[in-house]
């Protein structure tokens, strides 16, 4: 399942022709590779973060390291993968500096899954305004929860991809996944309901 569907990237070149590039010393191909990434880097770190200034910090600074460190990705993962995974832990050590509570897992308790009620609630709303209602859900959730619903459905990494990632095991991304999509559901109920009061 992929919540949206975007096509932003569909216009640029294989990661790898822009790396090589980079590393023969063009800084034009590497702002090519930044392009192409930004909305992404800047959307995770979002999730975490929710805060719009510090988001573009730590994309920014991120990018900042992935240059500095080019020479060492040695793509067996993904580039996205990488660039990620420094992406999460600039955003999660922003956030720890600044003292907001990230979600304690060891308080999780993984109860059966909904995805059938799940997956009916959002296919109800036309595609736009899915797009639009996803967006402030996934702002309204826990940090974690949205991190790694956004690393799963938007970013289409795999479960082996997130653990490498965000250094979670396999059970805490799958019990953070069967979390994330009940808090979503619930935040989109919430949201739906208000924006029908509003209509009122």
């Amino acid at each position: 399942m992929v919540l949206i569907a975007s096509q932003d990237r569909m216009h640029f070149k294989e990661d790898s022709f822009y790396i090589e590039k980079t590393l023969r010393g063009d800084l034009g191909a590497f702002g090519q590779l930044i392009q192409k990434h930004e909305k992404y880097a800047y959307t995770l770190a979002f999730r975490i973060l929710k805060n719009q200034e510090d988001a573009e910090e730590v994309a920014q600074d991120s990018f900042m390291k992935v240059y500095n460190s080019l020479k060492s990705f040695e793509g067996k993962s993904k580039f996205t993968t990488w660039l990620y995974k420094i992406i999460y832990h600039e955003a999660i050590g922003r956030l720890r500096k600044s003292k907001q509570t990230l979600i304690n897992l060891d308080e999780i308790i993984d109860t059966k899954e909904t995805p059938a009620e799940f997956m009916n609630g959002i296919e109800q709303m036309h595609i736009e305004e899915r797009k639009s209602l996803i967006k402030k859900a996934l702002d309204s959730i826990k940090s974690t929860e949205s991190a790694v619903l956004t690393l799963f459905y938007l970013e289409q990494q795999s479960i082996k991809e997130i653990e490498q990632i965000t250094d979670l095991t396999e059970s805490h991304i799958k019990i953070l996944l069967h979390r994330g999509r009940k808090s979503l559901l619930s935040s989109l109920q919430k949201i739906t309901n208000q924006e029908l009061i509003n209509l009122l």
